[in-house]
């Protein structure tokens, strides 16, 4: 159930549905998790600054259950400032990404919990 979302502000015009799907692929294989769980949302045409200007920016949540740690978030934010930048132009020095170790019990899915699914 790993959910990415990214605020930036870049138009619209410029996230395409490739975009989308790229960062999908990108974090379940980052992740070790099938990619029918994912979900990405990016946030265009945001009203945001970083560092003091409006240069093109970002920033980004991925929740995931498990699969997040010290080590693991070095591999993966390398990953995904280098899809960052490579697809949405925004430098890796223009944005954070903030992991959310989520508990199973506080992911809802199918009318219950992953607590309930995983049964742990």
């Amino acid at each position: 159930m790993p959910n990415l979302e990214i605020s930036t502000n870049i138009p619209k015009e410029k996230v395409t549905s490739d975009i989308i799907l790229a960062f999908s692929k990108e974090v379940a294989a980052c992740l070790g998790k099938p990619e029918q769980y994912v979900t990405v949302r990016i946030l265009p045409d945001q009203l945001m600054s970083f560092g003091g200007t409006t240069e093109p920016c970002g920033s980004a949540q991925l929740l995931s259950i498990g699969k997040l740690g010290v080590e693991e978030n070095k591999v993966i934010s390398a990953k995904i400032f280098a899809l960052v930048e490579k697809t949405l132009g925004i430098p890796n020095d223009r944005m954070y990404i903030v992991f959310v170790d989520a508990a199973s019990s506080n992911v809802g899915y199918k009318g219950t919990t992953f607590h309930q699914i995983l049964g742990r």
